[in-house]
This record gives C-alpha cells, sequence and structure tokens, in this order.
C-alpha cells in the first residue's frame, strides 16, 4: 500500500471516529466542522495543488478566506501549508523529480540561506519576543515559497496559478469599487485595513485583503499590470484582459495608494519604450488620453491632494514619519552592519530615546516602509545579500524563458510575469513587504515557470 493510499485511510478512519464520538456527545457544530476538515484533509492528500492554489488566492483575498474560515482555532494559511508539506512527503516518489530540480534552482537555495541567516540575526536581537514571532512567520513563508514551486510542476497547473494572479486582483478591485462608492464595508475585518479607511482623511478600502489600504495596492497591481502587459503581447483574451486592467486601474487610483500609482507610471513608462516601434502604439495613447480624460471629473479631489503632497511635502504628515523611518533605519544600519538589529526588531529600535527629537516620530513602534533597507536594518548585508540576490535570480529566470521559451504562451507569460513583480517590487521602496505573502509567492510562481518551461523545452 502507497504512502499517499495508508495517509488517506488514516486520516478517514481516525476523522470518521471523532466525527462518531462528536455526534454522540451531543456536539452536532463540531461534529459537522470536523466531517468538513476530514474532507478537506483527504482532497489535499489526493490532490495537493488544489491546497497550493487556495493559498495563492488567498493570499492577497485574506479578508474574503476569514470570512470562511475565520472559526479555525488555527490559522488557515497554517494549517493548509502543515496538511500540503506531509501530503507533499506522502507524495515523495510522485514529486521526486520536481523536488531535485527545486532544491538546485538558485532561487530556493538563497531563500533557505535567508531563512537560515534570520536564525543568526536573532541571536543578537533585543526584542527576543518580536525576533521569534517573525522567525515562526518566516517559516510560512518559506513553506509558501517551496510548496508552489513543487506543486506546480506542469504547465497546466504554472499557468492556473498564474491566472490566480489576475482573478484575485480582479476580485479585489470589484470589492473596492463598492466598498469606495458605497460606503460600505464588505469583507476587511482587521484594524490595519479598517482604521485606515477615515484616518488620512479620506474613505480607503483594501478590497477583498485584510492588509492596510496601501499594501493592499501593491498586491493588486501585481494582476492589474499582468493583464495589461497580456493583452499588449497576445491577442488571447486582449479585450477582456483590457477590460480587468481597467477595472483594476480605476481600483489603484480609488485606493489612495501613492505608492502605487507612482508603481504604476513607472511601469507605463517602460511599457512605452517596450512598445514604441508598435503601429499601433499613437492610435492606443490617443485612446487612453480621451478616456483618461473623461475620466478626470470623477477622481475624488483628494486623490489629486495626496498625489501633490508628494511634491509639496506639506499637508501630509505621513511623508515626514516615512522620512524619520529612513533616517533611524539608515543609523541602524551604521551600528549593526553585518547581521543587523534582529528579526522585527525595528519597531524596537524606533521608539530610543536618541531619535525622539526627529520628525514625525511617534511614541509608538512604527515599521520601517522600505522594504530594502528594512531587510538591510534587521539582518545585516549578511542577511541581505540572499534575500536581494533571490529576487534578481526570479528576474533572471523569467529573462531566460521569455528569450528561450519551449512556446509562445510560456514567452508571453514569463514577460507579463517580469512586468507585473516589477511594479510589486517598485512599490516596496515604500513598504515592509517582507513578511508579505506576495513577496514569496511571486518568487516561487515564477521558478515553477522557469523549471517547466526547461522541461518542455528539453522534451
Amino acid at each position: 500500500m502507497s504512502a499517499l493510499v495508508l495517509g488517506t485511510v488514516v486520516i478517514a478512519v481516525v476523522g470518521g471516529l471523532a466525527v462518531l464520538i462528536a455526534g454522540l456527545a451531543g456536539l452536532a457544530p463540531l461534529a459537522l466542522g470536523l466531517g468538513f476538515a476530514i474532507a478537506g484533509g483527504i482532497a489535499l492528500f489526493v490532490q495537493p495543488f488544489l491546497g497550493v492554489a487556495a493559498l495563492a488566492t488567498f493570499s492577497q483575498l485574506d479578508a474574503v478566506e476569514k470570512l470562511f474560515f475565520g472559526f479555525l482555532p488555527v490559522s488557515f494559511f497554517k494549517l493548509v501549508g502543515a496538511t500540503l508539506t506531509l501530503a507533499v512527503l506522502a507524495n515523495s516518489i510522485r514529486f521526486r523529480e520536481q523536488f531535485h530540480s527545486v532544491m538546485r534552482n538558485p532561487v530556493i537555495v538563497m531563500g533557505l540561506v535567508f531563512f537560515l541567516m534570520t536564525l543568526v540575526s536573532m541571536a543578537g536581537a533585543e526584542d527576543k519576543g518580536r525576533a521569534i514571532s517573525s522567525v515562526i512567520s518566516s517559516v510560512s513563508l518559506i513553506l509558501l515559497l517551496m510548496l508552489v514551486t513543487i506543486l506546480s510542476n506542469t504547465k497546466r497547473k504554472v499557468v492556473i496559478m498564474l491566472w490566480i494572479l489576475v482573478g484575485s486582483s480582479f476580485v479585489s478591485a470589484m470589492i473596492l469599487l463598492v466598498d469606495v462608492t458605497l460606503g460600505v464595508q464588505l469583507v476587511a475585518q482587521s484594524d490595519a485595513a479598517t482604521t485606515a479607511r477615515t484616518a488620512e482623511g479620506v474613505t480607503r478600502s483594501s478590497g477583498g485583503s485584510d492588509y492596510n489600504p496601501t499594501t493592499a495596492a501593491s498586491m493588486l497591481l501585481v494582476g492589474v499590470i499582468f493583464a495589461l502587459v497580456h493583452s499588449f503581447e497576445s491577442p488571447v483574451w486582449r479585450w477582456r484582459l483590457l477590460m480587468i486592467a481597467g477595472i483594476g486601474t480605476a481600483a489603484v487610483v480609488l485606493s489612495f495608494a501613492r505608492s502605487a500609482a507612482l508603481a504604476y507610471f513607472i511601469i507605463g513608462l517602460a511599457l512605452v519604450w517596450r512598445y514604441h516601434h508598435w503601429r499601433y502604439l499613437p492610435l492606443g495613447a490617443a485612446g487612453a488620453f480621451c478616456v483618461g480624460l473623461a475620466l478626470v471629473p470623477f477622481v475624488p479631489i483628494e486623490y489629486w491632494e495626496r498625489l501633490s503632497s508628494l511634491m509639496s511635502g506639506s499637508g501630509d504628515p505621513t511623508l515626514g514619519r516615512r522620512f524619520t523611518y529612513n533616517v533611524i533605519g539608515i543609523d541602524l544600519f551604521v551600528h549593526h552592519p553585518l547581521f543587523g538589529v534582529g528579526p522585527s526588531n525595528f519597531v524596537h529600535h524606533y521608539t530610543n530615546i536618541e531619535y525622539r527629537y526627529l520628525p514625525g516620530r511617534t511614541l509608538l513602534g512604527r515599521e520601517l516602509h522600505n522594504m530594502y533597507l528594512s531587510v538591510v536594518v534587521q539582518y545585516g548585508l549578511l542577511g541581505a545579500f540572499p534575500f536581494f540576490a533571490m529576487l534578481v535570480l526570479t528576474f533572471k529566470q523569467l529573462r531566460t524563458v521569455s528569450r528561450i521559451p519551449s512556446t509562445e504562451a510560456l514567452r508571453v507569460y514569463a514577460v507579463a510575469l517580469s512586468y507585473a513583480i516589477a511594479a510589486y517590487l517598485l512599490a516596496s521602496l515604500f513598504l515592509p513587504n517582507e513578511y508579505t505573502k506576495y513577496t514569496w509567492l511571486l518568487p516561487g510562481i515564477s521558478t515553477a515557470l522557469f523549471i517547466v518551461n526547461e522541461r518542455e523545452r528539453i522534451r
């Protein structure tokens, strides 16, 4: 009997007994919940890709996930991640070839090295509680990176993961537009997503995410840019993808996220340069300009005020705080250059008395809103190197797929994903995204695309 069949039988028998006992004890809701949990566990053991597809979907739509699974005593992501890890071990023979390819891939190697450096950096942290909590979160993120890469082991599965990025952005954009238009809050529940609604003088929404609106906008941008570039590169679903990109663009604007708007603008310039020889570019640019001009009256005045504050530097206290974050971060790096101050320990040092006179500093700990400087400060140069190498190698692999594709479709996917990840990483200049799931999900999908392309090309 194979390990997969044996594991499924054990889960079914033990789970069935648990349901029976709960039912006999008169705990009907518990029995019902156990029944669904057992059915889900068996499904993940039989077809673990369903689990990793769910993780990818709810990485952005985590507020939606909490509507369905918020009653669980443990995190949905941790529960599914642990189940998938067991499923991969039970299916070790089935995934042996993919596992070997994954463990030899430089992106995965750099991700694992970075995790090891978090353990080294943790040893020197002053706030051990925050450091340990951060390392535990890092375990989930590393598992996400590896599970996505291992289980997306065919061209069809990789394509599904890519369209999940577009679909989740579209759903989040629609929720955001409804929130802003009707002044409601459909799914967001966390303090990060809800306190920013009126804290900055505007009504904001995180869409289908429970992250704060600015971080949610950076994830939303991934699907929007992917859809936009794919529509330029291929006629497949062109008008549908342009519609999704248009709706997503409106959502990015109404998220009031300046970092996402700036990243979108820079990627837009890069796309104009890429397609400057395209014969339809003047017509497309004129059409986009006319549509944009027609929509200007519908853009809230507060949005223009937030953008203008980037130039004037006045009227927005958050800009002063962000300047202070970077000043403190640079000072901490100078004093801890090799191993950093420890995972999540910037928050601890932010309130040090020597920084009390810096503009915009508060008495509450804050994160450093710059992913790259944040990694350098908290993990030092020795920890930052594998993290940055992981991101650089991700682009290198996508470039390889776009230059030597096994099929035209994979070339289009590689190009679109490159620009989508670039937009996300540009927005991360203003966000502490090192612990955001998309920072690890996107390299995982890119690596899976690279491995599948190499395998298809050899065949």
